[in-house]
């Protein structure tokens, strides 16, 4: 007796291909903030002196030979970290179209952010709003990290994003 035939069971569906990363996304967090962070390492750790001048200049060093050393390790230790973040950044996301990956590695980042603003507040309250009074590194800082802080949240929430699998026609 033959066992009737039953046919093989249908392959379940692929999922949907996820949406690409955006360009502005690709361009801030590939490019402009990895360069951004390999800037500020050069400047931590070959240009200590001017560094702190434009952090604090009441509390600088009155002259560059005066940096004391236990500054110069904790600068140069600053520029390694700074260092690590360009690489990191540039490699992590580089290897990965993965949304998720990025959403999670740039949740560091914002915590991160945070931080650094909480940093600055030494210098007064005034330093987050006043933008008008920003030197070089107040930019860096604080602009640059509300600018960095505000493109993370757009990629978590999305902003940008095509839904999975669609394909988007640019107009010409």
């Amino acid at each position: 007796m033959t066992s009737p035939s039953r046919s093989p069971a249908p392959a379940p569906a692929p999922a949907p291909a996820p949406p690409p990363i955006p360009r502005l996304y690709r361009a801030v967090f590939l490019y402009i903030e990895p360069l951004s962070t390999l800037v500020g390492a050069l400047f931590a750790h070959f240009q200590q002196h001017r560094y702190l001048q434009l952090t604090h200049a009441a509390s600088a060093p009155a002259a560059a030979a005066a940096v004391p050393v236990s500054t110069s390790i904790v600068l140069t230790q600053l520029a390694n970290l700074y260092l690590l973040l360009c690489i990191n950044e540039a490699l992590v996301l580089r290897a990965t179209a993965d949304v998720n990956v990025w959403t999670v590695f740039l949740a560091g980042l914002l915590l991160a952010d945070f931080g650094h603003l909480y940093s600055v507040r030494l210098v007064g309250g005034a330093v987050y709003w006043r933008f008008w009074d920003w030197n070089p590194i107040d930019w860096g800082n604080v602009g640059f990290v509300y600018f960095l802080a505000g493109v993370r949240l757009m990629l978590f929430a999305r902003v940008g994003f095509g839904a999975a699998g669609e394909v988007r026609v640019k107009r010409v």
